[in-house]
């Protein structure tokens, strides 16, 4: 038997008032064996400053506050490795794997060897053994990635999921069972317990590898079986929902009653998304004093990108009904949710109930759901209505890019290909002899 371990030497990176603690910081052994992470503190303590992080030993000519040397603390550390090695031999040869407890016991006989003060039992103190879970992991991942990369709440939102998903799946879950054997049976887990959708399901994996690859990057796993994991999952071609210039048309002349007038501000949110391309999030944070000689320039909460929209008449318009009412906010925006709901009911009176088709998969099964187009409206149908509007009028496509704050061609690519289908369509109409 060959037990895969690491033991590496490390300060411990604990706060005090969320500033680092530097002074007379402890020295750890951070051992990671079956996927397990533990820390077992040495008994040295050494000032941050004068730790060598590269060669992960104490600076030389450097003495800690108990006038212990540099050649003594390190040859003890080196002492203690090796100990700590031999106990893995030994247990190699024995054929099993230790345990935690076992590990903890065999560090302290170790590090108390020649010890002359009054034997006392080995405490099983948290301060000196820290055990670090795979879910422990995981929470460490989304902290340092979110700030890095300055996730935004949504996908917080989906990181919690998947950690959700993965602790109905095995609370006790460990990096070596995401093996040959485990990552099928996640795979069925999402398809056949949960019912995911197939695009729901790749996009979980594709997280979960983030996930490892950090992991391992970070030395808390070497288990890397899923770099090589690429199951076929098949997926249709996503069904982009747009209005047509006819469906515009019909949404802004339709009568709304006075008992339904909040199906006007939703209108006029609709629209203004319509003919400018932004996105939702972007409109609810609009203020006036991002107008300016009728342009936009906003700062979009989704990529931090900033871009400037010129403003068309019907925009603009748009604009100018609401510019007396006593806010900084430029539009009367609501909740996601509800804009979500209000758009649906918007849709039904307006009567755009064509049968749209949405092919999907779970796991093997296929599945086609019909349903009556404004079923399918929701805050992004603004958005997409633009870019479609904007390709079949013949604006360039770089120039749309601009607006929009698509970074690549490839994002554009399916907004491009349903205009060119639509297209075709168009010129059967002209076969009039």
């Amino acid at each position: 038997m060959n037990i895969k371990r690491k033991i590496n030497i490390v300060l411990e990176k604990r706060k005090k008032d969320g500033v680092i603690v530097n002074h007379n910081v402890p020295i750890f052994f951070r051992v990671t064996f079956n996927s397990n992470r533990v820390n077992l503190f040495t008994g040295f303590r050494v000032d941050r400053n004068n730790w060598d992080e590269k060669l992960s030993q104490i600076k030389k000519g450097i003495s800690n506050i108990n006038g212990e040397t540099i050649e003594e603390i390190n040859t003890k550390l080196s002492n203690l490795e090796n100990d700590l090695q031999a106990f893995f031999i030994k247990c190699q040869v024995e054929d099993r794997i230790p345990d935690l407890d076992e590990l903890k016991i065999s560090f302290g006989q170790v590090k108390n060897k020649g010890n002359t003060k009054e034997k006392k039992a080995i405490k099983t103190d948290e301060k000196e053994m820290e055990i670090e879970t795979f879910f422990d992991t995981f929470d460490k991942f989304t902290d340092y990635s979110g700030k890095v990369n300055n996730w935004t709440i949504d996908t917080y939102k989906k990181f919690d999921a998947l950690k959700n998903h993965l602790l109905s799946f095995n609370p006790n879950l460990t990096f070596d069972n995401l093996n040959s054997e485990g990552l099928p049976k996640l795979l069925s887990y999402f398809s056949n317990t949960l019912k995911l959708n197939n695009v729901t399901t790749k996009k979980y994996l594709k997280n979960l590898k983030w996930f490892l690859r950090f992991a391992v990057k970070n030395n808390y796993c070497d288990n890397q079986y899923f770099q090589q994991f690429a199951p076929k999952i098949k997926t249709a071609d996503k069904v982009v929902v747009f209005l047509s210039e006819e469906e515009i048309l019909k949404i802004k002349n339709l009568e709304i009653s006075q008992t339904k007038k909040y199906l006007e501000r939703v209108r006029d949110v609709l629209l203004f998304t319509c003919f400018t391309g932004l996105r939702y999030s972007d409109v609810q944070k609009l203020k006036k004093t991002d107008i300016k000689n009728d342009k936009l320039y906003i700062v979009t909460k989704k990529t931090s990108d900033s871009i400037t929209i010129e403003l068309n008449d019907i925009s603009k318009e748009i604009l100018e009904k609401y510019l007396e009412i006593e806010t900084e906010m430029a539009l009367p925006v609501i909740s996601n949710q509800k804009i979500n709901e209000y758009l649906k009911e918007l849709g039904r009176l307006a009567e755009i109930d064509e049968p749209i088709n949405h092919t999907y998969f779970i796991g093997n099964s296929r599945k086609d759901d019909t349903k009556p187009k404004f079923e399918y409206f929701s805050s992004h149908i603004g958005r997409r209505t633009f870019i479609c509007l904007c390709i079949s009028k013949g604006i360039p496509i770089h120039v749309v890019m601009k607006w929009t704050g698509h970074s690549d061609y490839q994002s554009m690519k399916p907004y491009i290909d349903v205009v060119d289908s639509t297209r075709e369509v168009q010129m059967q109409k002209l076969n009039i002899i």
